[in-house]
């Protein structure tokens, strides 16, 4: 209970407030007895409700209960003041002070409830109020990306054209190449940047993962090699059929074995598509671990945030893009990485029955 500003003045409000109920309660204001007008001594003492309340509506759950406990100690000797020896009398008194009490904590505690339910009310409205701003920049970005593709796409188009008719080993050539190399990397920005902004619902249909495993690692081994780096699948003949779109999770693995031959230390990378065990016996895993340097503790939590990435040629959005595709098949992704001992990422994807 501070004593600050408006606290100041509800607390001098209070304690006058309370030294006027009690004046009443013991009959200084308006004389009253139990022997005569024991109603009016009655409605004295539930005078003193007010300030209990009013203890709880300005300083929550500690002001009720404070100002119910001073009331109670302050009314604690009107009996023997007054002179009452009657035993239901002097019941009815202490009972008064019990319920000073209960008043004042019961009345604290809806308070503090109302205060609480209001607090979550204005955070829930803030956090709102971002999410929609946030999406209405979403959109934005969206559309400039879009708008930015289509030109972009002529300029790589003319950069090609002209490479073709410049002469090798010129200057013309290396400043041709450069601007062929970095506006097809502003590309490839461009389009992950729209396909996480404006997903499409999965085209599901029956398909092999299997086979969508193997034209992955075919990719990747033809742009790994030099790297003496090892990709290698594991076989697994009773992995079921199941529903997916080839084309996406095709990029979701893409991403995440790119990832880990990208990873700095690996030579070995391997893919193993198992069915699930236990609680995910209705799925299935795919695990892809790599022996590589592993992700920092700190970095962990933050692999799966768009925009984040430790690399300098890297978007950002491979991994929240995976994440994203896996969610709208059903299923999830987890990650554990160690230091010096590499990384494990685990795909769990539904197998839907007919």
């Amino acid at each position: 209970m501070t004593a600050h500003g408006p606290a100041k003045w509800h607390m001098l409000a209070l304690v006058v407030i309370a030294l006027a109920t009690l004046s009443f309660h013991y009959g200084f204001l308006l004389p009253s007895s139990h022997h005569h007008g024991g109603v009016l001594h009655a409605i004295h003492g539930r005078l003193c409700y007010i300030p209990i309340i009013l203890g709880a509506i300005w300083f929550g759950l500690r002001g009720g209960v404070v100002t119910a406990l001073a009331i109670a100690l302050l009314s604690l000797p009107y009996p023997r003041i007054k002179g009452v020896t009657d035993r239901d009398v002097l019941l009815g008194e202490y009972t008064e002070m019990v319920f000073y009490l209960a008043i004042g904590l019961v009345a604290g505690i809806l308070i503090e409830q109302q205060r609480l339910e209001r607090k979550k009310s204005e955070a829930l409205a803030a956090d709102l109020a971002v999410k929609e701003r946030l999406s209405s920049l979403g959109h934005m970005a969206a559309g400039l990306a879009h708008e930015i593709k289509n030109p972009l796409g002529s300029i790589q188009g003319v950069a090609e054209i002209l490479a073709d008719d410049a002469p090798p080993n010129t200057r013309k050539r290396d400043l041709l190449e450069v601007l062929k190399k970095e506006s097809k990397r502003l590309n490839t920005v461009v389009e992950d940047f729209l396909r996480f902004a404006r997903p499409r619902p999965p085209k599901l249909e029956r398909a092999s993962l299997e086979r969508v495993l193997d034209g992955v690692i075919s990719q990747l081994a033809l742009e790994s090699r030099g790297k003496e780096i090892q990709i290698a699948r594991k076989s697994s003949p009773d992995l079921p059929p199941v529903s997916i779109d080839p084309e996406q999770i095709q990029q979701v693995f893409l991403n995440i074995i790119q990832n880990a031959i990208t990873a700095d230390g690996t030579r070995h990378v391997e893919v193993a598509p198992t069915r699930g065990e236990g609680a995910d016996q209705d799925s299935v895993v795919i695990t892809v671990r790599d022996d590589g340097e592993g992700i920092a503790p700190e970095i962990l939590p933050r692999v799966f945030d768009p925009f984040f990435t430790t690399r300098d040629s890297g978007t950002g959005l491979g991994l929240a893009i995976s994440h994203q595709i896996v969610r709208e098949h059903g299923g999830r992704i987890t990650i554990r990485s160690e230091r010096r001992r590499g990384t494990q990422v685990t795909v769990f994807l539904p197998v839907r029955k007919e």
